[in-house]
């Protein structure tokens, strides 16, 4: 029997029976193309048996790459040995202590406290629930709205989706009121006439504006990627993330960093938005590369300061109310722990760093197709955006999809990347070698050439 017909009943059950995230319902139909049921380093096979380049490192998360024994072993360790240890109240398990004591060391200075969950959107409801619990024992319940920017994402969970000003959430679902969004910090699409300079303080203007409007006083927080991940990898410009955190100091709102997408090595650092970007935040998320995808596990880190004022209540009334049955889960920690032991041993940050220049100058090769509007990046992140007038910056209609062709071109060729409206998102395996970078960068030039082609004999170009 071939591979595919070992797993034809189990394409047949999800047919069936899943709800799939971030799909159109009415026509996803997966076939043994579809189905991934074997991974190792940088590779997935497909239920055909085709042997494919993963340059979405699953969703930003398998950072040390599929099939690593450590990892396997320690999860089977822990799992044979405690499987199961929840740390509410006066509980705790070995992993999970292990656990927030590595991450604490590695967190900027005066960030000690983590708060274990199982995702990014998790991590981020976390923060800002955190916030303001804070605000709200020094009796300033007032301070309740959230500011995100546009193209931001943060998860899909109700207040994450509320902070989330990519794709069409609001449109769709509804949202939480206290969340208000600013103008983004994407150099691409900045408004005719404002470039350098002009852009940034436009921004900041943008940023001061908001917080007059609806009162400093009613602010909790603001949350930011360092990078814009799902938004199409947009980088701020330069000094916009040490200016926004003097804003919001100077008016008492808590600067929170969602690292998930950008933490845990993506951008050479375990953490990157102060090293890299001088952010200097007073709440961290992480998630994805903190295990590798092994298991499902986030942190939140908070800030001492904010960590003295929710901990100093004497009144046995007034607990932490915030938690979930998989907090500090013993076997994701473990997973974490081994996790850390790779990226330590084999220098992975220092490899993204020595490699992820020369993938970036690669990529940026790509801006001699007439179909690329901009190749942007960092380490090993990158986003090749597709317009339909490179003079005009215009994307092409919808219905064109014209990321979802280079998307198919590709893996026809053996790549797997992410098609996402206007943009093919690339955010490889941390192990990948500067010989794999090449290929990767290659075989999307070779796609743009055949979707050019495809265009015009379409009369779309």
């Amino acid at each position: 029997m071939t591979i595919e017909g070992t797993y034809r009943t189990a394409i047949g059950q999800d047919r069936s029976h899943v709800i799939h995230p971030f799909s159109h319902l009415a026509t996803t139909d997966i076939t043994p193309d579809d189905m991934y049921v074997g991974g190792a380093g940088c590779y997935l096979e497909d239920a055909r048996g085709n042997r494919l380049f993963d340059a979405n490192a699953g969703l930003w998360c398998v950072n040390v790459g599929y099939g690593r024994d450590e990892m396997v072993e320690a999860i089977r360790e822990q799992a044979a040995r405690m499987s199961y240890g929840q740390i509410f109240a006066r509980n705790a398990n070995l992993p999970s202590a292990e656990l927030a004591a590595r991450i604490a060391a590695k967190a900027p200075r005066g960030m000690n406290r983590v708060f274990f969950g199982t995702g990014g959107s998790i991590a981020n409801e976390t923060a800002i629930r955190t916030a303001h619990h804070y605000f709200r024992l020094q009796g300033r319940d007032s301070k309740r709205f959230v500011l995100s920017v546009d193209q931001s994402y943060h998860g899909s969970t109700y207040l994450a989706a509320s902070l989330t000003f990519s794709g069409n959430y609001h449109e769709t679902f509804h949202v939480v009121e206290v969340v208000r969004s600013i103008a983004s910090p994407y150099p691409y699409r900045a408004p005719e006439g404002l470039e350098g300079d002009r852009f940034l303080d436009y921004l900041v203007d943008d940023l001061e504006r908001t917080i007059t409007r609806l009162g400093a006083d009613n602010i909790a927080c603001f949350i930011l990627e360092p990078v814009l991940g799902a938004g199409g990898v947009i980088i701020p410009p330069e000094g916009y993330h040490a200016r926004v955190v003097e804003v919001c100091h100077a008016n008492d709102i808590f600067v929170i960093a969602d690292e998930v997408v950008t933490g845990f090595g993506r951008l050479g650092h375990f953490m990157a938005a102060e090293p890299v970007f001088g952010m200097q935040a007073d709440l961290i998320t992480l998630g994805k590369g903190i295990s590798s995808g092994y298991q499902p596990l986030s942190a939140t880190l908070v800030s001492d300061r904010i960590h003295e004022v929710i901990s100093a209540s004497g009144d046995p009334e007034s607990i932490y109310a915030h938690g979930f049955t998989h907090s500090g889960h013993p076997v994701c920690c473990a997973a974490g722990l081994a996790n850390i032991d790779i990226m330590e041993r084999e220098d992975v940050c220092g490899h993204v760093t020595r490699v992820g220049t020369r993938f970036q100058a690669r990529l940026r090769d790509l801006q001699g197709s007439s179909l690329v509007g901009e190749v942007r990046g960092m380490g090993f992140m990158a986003a090749v955006e597709l317009v339909a007038d490179r003079t005009t910056k215009a994307v092409f209609p919808a219905e064109v999809g014209i990321s979802g062709r280079v998307e198919t071109h590709c893996r026809d060729q053996g790549l797997i990347v992410r098609p996402l409206r206007q943009h093919v998102i690339l955010s490889p395996p941390l192990i990948m070698t500067a010989e794999e970078g090449d290929w990767v960068a290659g075989v999307i030039e070779r796609s743009l050439d055949r979707v050019e082609s495809d265009l015009r004999s379409e009369g779309l170009l």
